[in-house]
C-alpha cells in the first residue's frame, strides 16, 4: 500500500469539486487495481483515477493535476503489457479514457470517421454495420476492450493490417490534451472551418501523437479513413515443416497486397493458446459460422465442415498458416486466391481453412487469450524486420531460443512464436506461458467465471522474472538484428537505439510540449525522475 501525500490527498478534492465525485477514484482497491497491467506487477498505486466523459472535463483534470505538479498517465482498455499505462511515482493520476465513448461523426461522402479515444475497435465496428464502409485496419484481436486511442499510443496491427499496415497508415487527425491542459487538433479538422478529411497541408503533427505512448498528450479523439468494404472474401491455411518454410510464404505474398490478415504459429501455441483453442465454442460458433455464410444454406454447410474439422488438424503440422483474402468482385478474388494457393503450396501443404473462418466470423469476442488454455499468464514480445532480413531473422531467432532452452524448463516457462506481415514488415512475436497468480485486471476482463479455477493459484514471482529476463533478452537480439518494436512504453529499448541527433530532436519536442515532463513521465526513456512514498 502507498500512502498519498499532501498535494495529491488536495488535488483529489479539488477534482471531484471540478468534475464530479463519480469522475474521480481514489480508493485503496481502485489505486491497486490501476497499478497493474498484463504482465508487470505490482506497480506503484497512482494518487487517483480520473474518468472523464468529455475532451473538457479530460483537459480540466489534466490542467488541474499538473498545475499541482502532479504525472499524468493515460489508459485505454488495459491490453497493455509494457508498463504503457502504469505510473511510475505515486505523485500521479491515471487518466481512463474509457468513457469518453462517442462517435462523433461518420461521413459516408467524404470517407472518414471521428470517434472518441475510449471508443472499442468493436464500437467503431458497429458504428460502420450497415455502411459498406470500415477502416483499413480495422482493430487488433483484443478490439472487444482496446480501445481507439490505446491502439493509437501504442501502434497496433491485425485485421486488415497484412494489404494496410498498421493503425498509423489509417489516421487522418487526432485531438489531444497537452501538459497544460490545452486542446490541439492535428490534420485539416485543425484549420479554421475546415472538415477533418486529409492529414497533409503542412508538417505531418499528427504523427507526432501516433506511438508516443501518451508522451506527448493525451489523445481525446481521432478520425480515420474510411475505405469502401470489399465484396468478396476468402479464407485458405497451410501447414509448413519449419518457420523458415512458413517466413518464405509469407514473404513472398506480402507483396501482393491480396491478403487482408493472417498469422503463423507453431503446434505449441495450438496446445497452449486459449484463443486457437477457443476458436471451436460448441453449438454457438455454428450459429457464428451459419450467419456469415453467403447464404442461410451456405452458411449451415460450412458450419457443418467447421464443426467436422475442430482444431486437432492443426497439431499434424509443425506451423501453420491462416489467412483472409480480400478482393473488389469474384472474379478478383478466384485470381487472388490462386496466387496465394501457388505460392502455400509450393512451401508447405494446404489444410483445412477452420481458423480465418470462424475467426472473421466474430472477430471481437473477449481477450481469452491474455491466459493460457489452462489459465497460464501469458506475455509477448515482439519486432519488425525488414522483409528481406526474415529468414535470417528466423534462423537467429531459432539458435537464440535454443541456447535458452534449459532455462526454460528450470524455471517452466513455455515458448511459442508467432508471425505475421504487416504491410511490407515481417512480425515476429514470441510469447511465453507460465504458472502464476491471476491478477483482478484478468478477472475484471474476462470475468470471474473464467478465471475462478485458477483464482486461488499463488504468486510466482521467480519465474516471473525468469520471463522478464528472458523478455529483455530477446528484445537486445531483435535490436541488434535491426528490429524495431512498436509498442515501447518502460518496456522495450527505445532511447538507447535512436541515433544522438534523432533522441535530441524528440526531446526537444518533448521539452516543448510537456516543459515540466509531466505527461508519462518514463514512457520512451523520457523525463522520468520517479519517486516513492511509502
Amino acid at each position: 500500500m502507498t500512502l498519498l501525500v499532501e498535494p495529491a490527498l488536495d488535488l483529489v478534492d479539488r477534482l471531484r469539486g471540478a468534475l464530479g465525485a463519480e469522475a474521480v477514484l481514489a480508493d485503496e482497491k481502485s489505486r491497486r487495481y490501476y497499478a497493474n497491467d498484463i504482465f508487470w506487477q505490482p506497480g506503484i498505486e497512482p494518487a487517483a483515477i480520473l474518468l472523464p466523459q468529455t475532451r473538457e472535463e479530460a483537459a480540466a483534470g489534466i490542467r488541474l493535476a499538473t498545475a499541482a505538479g502532479l504525472s499524468v498517465v493515460p489508459r485505454g482498455g488495459g491490453m497493455s503489457y509494457t508498463k504503457g499505462y502504469l505510473p511510475d511515482r505515486v505523485s500521479a493520476v491515471v487518466i481512463d479514457a474509457r468513457r469518453l465513448n462517442r462517435i462523433v461523426e461518420v461521413n459516408a461522402a467524404d470517407l472518414y470517421i471521428t470517434v472518441e479515444a475510449g471508443c472499442t475497435w468493436e464500437q467503431v465496428a458497429a458504428a460502420l454495420e450497415g455502411t459498406g464502409l470500415r477502416t483499413a485496419y480495422w482493430g487488433p484481436l483484443s478490439g472487444h476492450v482496446a480501445t481507439v486511442g490505446g491502439a493509437l499510443s501504442q501502434n497496433s496491427a491485425f485485421f486488415g493490417s497484412a494489404a494496410h499496415g498498421t493503425v498509423a497508415e489509417a489516421v487522418l487527425g487526432v485531438t489531444v490534451v497537452l501538459a497544460d491542459g490545452s486542446l490541439v487538433t492535428t490534420g485539416s479538422g485543425g484549420r479554421i472551418g475546415t472538415k477533418p478529411f486529409t492529414r497533409e497541408g503542412g508538417p505531418d503533427l499528427t504523427g507526432l501523437f501516433l506511438g508516443d505512448n501518451g508522451a506527448l498528450g493525451f489523445k481525446v479523439a481521432a478520425t480515420l479513413r474510411l475505405m469502401r468494404r470489399p465484396e468478396a472474401v476468402g479464407f485458405i491455411s497451410f501447414g509448413f515443416r519449419s518457420i523458415r518454410d512458413m517466413a518464405a510464404a509469407q514473404i513472398e505474398m506480402a507483396p501482393l497486397k491480396v491478403v487482408a490478415e493472417g498469422f503463423g504459429i507453431d503446434r505449441t501455441k495450438v496446445e497452449h493458446s486459449a484463443s486457437v483453442n477457443k476458436l471451436m465454442d460448441g453449438v454457438r460458433t455454428l450459429g457464428q459460422v451459419a450467419r456469415a455464410g453467403g447464404g442461410l444454406v451456405a452458411g449451415l454447410k460450412d458450419a457443418v465442415q467447421v464443426a467436422a474439422a475442430g482444431t486437432a488438424f492443426l497439431k499434424e503440422h509443425a506451423f501453420t498458416l491462416h489467412l483472409v483474402v480480400e478482393a473488389r468482385n469474384a472474379a478478383e478474388l478466384e485470381t487472388s486466391m490462386a496466387a496465394v494457393r501457388g505460392i502455400g503450396r509450393r512451401y508447405g501443404s494446404e489444410i483445412e481453412n477452420t481458423v480465418p473462418k470462424v475467426m472473421r466470423s466474430k472477430p471481437f469476442g473477449p481477450p481469452r487469450g491474455m491466459l493460457g488454455r489452462d489459465g497460464e499468464r501469458w506475455v509477448p514480445i515482439h519486432a519488425v524486420f525488414p522483409l528481406s532480413a526474415a529468414l535470417e531473422v528466423c534462423d537467429a531467432n531459432d539458435a537464440f531460443y535454443a541456447t535458452r532452452r534449459d532455462f526454460m524448463e528450470r524455471h517452466g516457462i513455455v515458448y511459442s512464436v508467432m508471425t505475421m506481415t504487416v504491410g511490407t514488415e515481417f512480425f515476429l512475436e514470441p510469447a511465453f506461458y507460465w504458472q502464476d497468480e491471476i491478477t483482478d485486471l484478468h478477472a475484471r476482463t474476462l470475468g470471474e467465471d473464467v478465471v475462478r479455477p485458477w483464482r486461488d493459484r499463488p504468486a510466482n514471482e521467480t519465474t516471473r522474472a525468469a520471463v522478464a529476463e528472458l523478455r529483455r533478452a530477446t528484445q537486445e537480439l531483435y535490436a541488434g538484428l535491426g528490429g524495431v518494436s512498436w509498442q515501447a512504453a518502460r518496456d522495450y529499448p527505445f532511447r538507447e537505439v535512436l541515433q544522438p541527433p534523432t533522441l535530441a530532436l524528440l526531446e526537444s519536442v518533448k521539452r516543448a510540449l510537456d516543459p515540466r515532463g509531466l505527461m508519462n513521465p518514463g514512457a520512451l526513456g523520457l523525463a522520468s525522475t520517479p519517486t516513492r512514498t511509502a
